[in-house]
This record gives C-alpha cells, structure tokens and sequence, in this order.
C-alpha cells in the first residue's frame, strides 16, 4: 500500500512588518485602499476627537487616542497611515518607489477624506480646534514647533525602523510604534497642536476655521515630518547592527564616510 502523501504546508498569513495581514504580495491598488481607510481612521481618531468635542476632552485622551489609531493601522489594517513613516520604508529599501507613490496617494486621499467627514458630521462647520499650526490657540512660535516636530517625528520612526529591525511580530511593531506615537502626542499636542505627520496636517488644515490661518503654515508640517524620516534613518543607523549598504545610500558619499568609521572597504 502505497504512503499518503504528507498534507501541504498551511499558507503564510502572517504578512511583514511593513504591509501587516496584506503580506508582501499585496496589490497596488489594495495598498492605496489600506492606506487611504487607516489614515481616515487615523483622522476620526485624533481632530475627529477634537473637533467633536469642542476640544474640551484631555491631551491623555487624544494622545491614546492617536496612538490607538496608528497600532490598528499597522497590526491590523496592514497600513503606516503616515507619509513620513512610508518614505522612511523607501530609505531602508522595504518598500519600493512605486509602493511610495501608492502609499502617498492612499494617506493624502485618506487624510482629506477623513477631514470632510469631520467637517459633515460637524455640521458643515469649520472647526477652530484639530489642526496644527503656531502662535495660535496658545501654541508656540515657530522655532519651537519645528523643533519638537523634528525630534518627536524622528522618536517615531527611530522606533518603527527599530521593532522591524530587530524582528519583532507585526501586533509588536503595532504596540510599540503605536505607543511612541503616545509620547509624541502627549508632547505636541500643547506647542503645535500634534503634527508628525503630513497627511494628517494638511487634512484638517483643509477644513479648519484658525488664525492665523492653518493652511497657511501647512507647508512646515509636511516638509518637517519628511525631513525627519531623513534624519530618523541616520539616527537609526548609529544605534541599530543595521549598515548603510542595507539603505539607498549604499554606494554614496554616506557609505565611504561610513566605511572610514568602521576602519572597513567595500
């Protein structure tokens, strides 16, 4: 009698830290779909708290809130939610330029989708409170917020590079980026009204009733936060085993300064 054949191996649907339950093979379009809901999401989650409140709910609140919004983005939806964290994918090659594109389309569409749905379900009302900005509504001048943006935005991203670095599930990476996403909040919420990422400034500065005007600053809070995924990915580098040639500056003037460091030649 002749063996049974051993039953196929059970398929992969663990997926990877960068796509979450989507997996590597994950299509461009479900990408910029995934993208697109977790940033609306992500909107509900942070203004959408604000504005529907009357901004009377506690920093804690909306920084948990935030942090909530960002975890189920990435350990369930399969998305960042974040241009910022999508570009600092592309610098540690684990995503594509195209994946970029599609990321970027999906959280900019999500970001102002989520704004309008703020904005109907306040009755049409451009809301005072939600966006980002300076010297308004107590916030700090703009040396400050570029600074704190700056430094919180790359804490973000320090972390996420770090958790998928290092290995860690994909329900890790949620908790732990989710959680840095907690302490950026709860520090910016005071001095520029929470920005670390573009999509999500430029959203709610679209339907926003400030002064000075929040459309107006937009511009530092979407050029910072990418800067920063810049500077996050240099920050990374000197505290993690990660290398240079694992990133796009392979073969730049940033990896022979690196080999110099290290006392090594290609």
């Amino acid at each position: 009698m002749s063996e049974t054949p051993p039953p196929p191996p059970p398929p992969d649907t663990t997926g990877d830290a960068t796509t979450g339950v989507d997996g590597p093979d994950a299509t461009p379009l479900r990408n910029v779909a995934s993208e697109c809901f977790a940033t609306v999401l992500l909107m509900l989650a942070g203004p959408g708290l604000i504005v529907l409140t009357a901004g009377r709910v506690d920093t804690l609140a909306v920084a948990l809130s935030f942090g909530a919004a960002l975890a189920i983005a990435i350990g369930v939806i399969g998305a960042v939610a974040n241009p910022a964290l999508s570009l600092a994918l592309l610098l540690v090659r684990e995503i594509s330029g195209r994946e970029l594109l599609g990321d970027w389309i999906g959280q900019f569409a999500g970001g102002v989708i989520g704004a309008a749905l703020i904005w109907g379900i306040n009755d049409q009302t451009r809301a005072a409170v939600g966006s980002t900005g300076w010297d308004a509504g107590g916030f700090s001048e703009l040396g400050s917020v570029v600074a704190a943006e700056l430094v919180f935005t790359i804490v973000l991203i320090v972390v996420f590079l770090s958790t998928i670095s290092t290995g860690l599930s994909t329900s890790a990476i949620a908790a732990y980026t989710g959680a840095a996403s907690v302490i950026g909040h709860l520090v910016l919420l005071g001095i520029s009204g929470g920005g670390m990422n573009p999509a999500r400034s430029l959203g709610s500065a679209l339907f926003s009733d400030t002064d000075p005007n929040a459309l107006g600053q937009v511009a530092v809070f979407v050029v910072v936060p990418l800067g920063a995924a810049v500077a996050a990915v240099f920050v990374w580098l000197a505290i993690d085993d990660a290398e240079v040639d694992d990133t796009i500056f392979d073969e730049t003037i940033v990896d022979r300064v690196a080999d110099r460091v290290d006392g090594t030649r290609d």
